[in-house]
């Protein structure tokens, strides 16, 4: 890596999209912290002093195209935090959740420092997907509203299961795309959070139902914090994190792992027959 090169990526911006609260809000105060600079892009602008807001609808592909104009010419990473609960239109879980990251990452590949980073806020109700491979696929060939549009119309797809298909059907694009990076030296990961004390965790509640929230919380305890997210989404998207990309981070607080257990057959006690 030139000199050059590692200046820009100590430099540069990393642009944060949901940066005016929860876990961009987290992410946006967390980075600065560590001495890094952010351009946030969202609906409203984000309140921590210092950060610039290039406003947008991230439900508006033509919005997403404008407001890529405004962003600075070299960016050290993007992380697309900004999601939308399955409590939304499917419309619009699907061009916020799964679309706008898709989008972003193609108009900001290009303007990724040397050693820089996509990282995408995912879910773990990534596993909770019905839709087949096909569908999936059918979904991420979908790149405009029109083509969103006509694949929910042909499944009749509602929001909650809206929102676990994008999720899904996120980690797959971007497993797709770190592939394609991996040859120019950048990254791309996702990181996929539990249930997290923010202030859509009610819509959570009742797109998922309440006893599903409270089955996770006693789990494991307790719910996450955006400030633990955030941690996790910093570290991949930091130097140190170099050789980390094309996976998906749980940031579950082994949610995943109390739930493998449950399911693992007993192990046999010594003598037992087989």
């Amino acid at each position: 890596m030139s000199e050059s090169t590692r200046h820009d990526l100590a430099t540069a911006p990393i642009v944060v999209t949901g940066a005016a609260s929860g876990i961009g809000r987290a992410l946006t105060e967390q980075l600065l912290a560590a001495g890094r600079t952010v351009h946030a892009l969202d609906r409203v602008a984000c309140p921590v002093d210092g950060v610039p807001t290039t406003l947008c609808d991230l439900a508006d592909p033509a919005a997403i195209a404008a407001a890529v104009a405004e962003l600075p010419p070299t960016i050290a990473g993007l992380a697309s935090v900004a999601g939308v609960p399955g409590t939304a239109d499917p419309r619009v879980v699907l061009l916020v959740n799964l679309l706008a990251p898709q989008l972003l990452a193609g108009h900001l590949a290009d303007r990724l420092a040397e050693g820089g980073a996509i990282v995408n806020v995912s879910s773990m109700a990534a596993h909770r997907n019905a839709e087949t491979d096909e569908s999936v696929e059918e979904l991420l060939a979908a790149t405009t509203v029109e083509g969103i549009e006509a694949w929910i119309a042909a499944r009749g797809i509602g929001g909650p299961a809206a929102y676990d298909t994008s999720k899904h059907a996120l980690n797959r694009a971007t497993q797709r795309l770190a592939a394609r990076l991996v040859g120019v030296r950048r990254r791309a990961l996702t990181v996929s959070p539990g249930p997290v004390q923010t202030p859509i965790l009610g819509d959570f509640r009742v797109s998922m139902g309440e006893e599903s929230i409270d089955r996770a919380e006693r789990a494991v305890g307790r719910h996450a914090t955006a400030d633990e997210v955030a941690a996790v989404v910093g570290f991949a998207l930091s130097p140190q994190a170099t050789w980390v990309t094309g996976i998906d981070i749980p940031a579950d607080g082994g949610l995943g792992a109390v739930r493998a257990a449950a399911t693992a057959p007993a192990p046999q006690t010594a003598g037992a027959p087989a």
